[in-house]
């Protein structure tokens, strides 16, 4: 399965695992699977570290390649196409880095493993 890993997932796989749900941690460690990570995941991770409303043990620009590289993780860059989905869905969420999310997800054929209720609202495969 590719499974795309909603922002707070991978953060609670790295500094808080106890947040996860038992079928997220069997998911994640779960070899056959493909895990991905948006750049829009990276990006939001950077710019809540940078306003202090994000502590982590190093600096995200060392912490999340090395840590990716550990885990086997993958990056899922943007596409013009994934811009232009977000853009065009239906306004259930407002935060624009979830409904990047959303649209790789649609897009790509993937599952997102988030605990978001709000992703319900839209037409993904969800795992949590």
């Amino acid at each position: 399965m590719k499974l795309l890993l909603d922002t707070h997932c991978w953060l609670w796989w790295l500094v808080e695992p106890e947040k996860l749900s038992e079928t997220a941690i069997e998911a994640i460690t779960n070899d056959k699977n493909e895990l991905w990570l948006s750049v829009a995941s990276i990006w939001e991770i950077g710019i809540k570290f940078k306003g202090s409303k994000l502590n982590l043990p190093q600096p995200p620009e060392i912490l999340i390649p090395q840590q990716m590289q550990i885990d086997g993780i993958l990056a899922l860059s943007i596409t013009p196409s994934h811009a232009l989905l977000a853009s065009a869905l239906p306004l259930h969420h407002k935060d624009p880095f979830d409904r990047m999310l959303i649209a790789q997800t649609q897009q790509e054929t993937m599952t997102i493993l988030t605990n978001d209720s709000t992703f319900n609202f839209y037409n993904i495969r969800i795992l949590w």
